[in-house]
């Protein structure tokens, strides 16, 4: 599909459950998507992942979307490394943003916490996009 032709989206995790299928996913819908971990940051692009230079504020700052899932208390997305209107979705067990400052920002969509029925709604679609690539 191409619904987020046109659209950059950040993962701020690159772990097998989460960030590498969610990137994988939004890749194949159009998405440029840029996938951040610890070490470095890459661009997956429907079926690929590429290297590049590019440092996490300045994906942050291209991006319409951001997904935080950083598994660390400790872990706060900078805030001055997202624009107006961005949409920023924590999947953490712990707020990766400050839940007050980041409503401060102009037209940012915001969700604190994904719940149970979105992971296991996450999990059956994953399931899914499996069976169709691989029956």
């Amino acid at each position: 599909g191409n619904r987020m032709l046109g659209k950059t989206v950040t993962v701020i995790n690159r772990s097998e459950v989460l960030g590498r299928p969610l990137g994988a996913m939004l890749a194949n819908d159009g998405a440029s998507v840029y996938s951040v971990d610890v070490d470095n940051v890459y661009v997956q692009s429907r079926g690929k992942m590429f290297d590049t230079k590019k440092s996490v504020e300045e994906v942050c700052r291209e991006s319409h979307v951001i997904v935080t899932g950083v598994p660390d208390p400790n872990f706060n997305l900078d805030l001055s490394w997202i624009r107006e209107g961005t949409v920023v979705i924590n999947v953490a067990t712990d707020s990766n943003v400050d839940k007050e400052s980041i409503l401060k920002i102009p037209n940012v969509k915001y969700v604190p916490l994904v719940g149970k029925v979105t992971i296991a709604m996450l999990g059956r679609n994953l399931l899914r996009l499996y069976e169709n690539f691989h029956s």
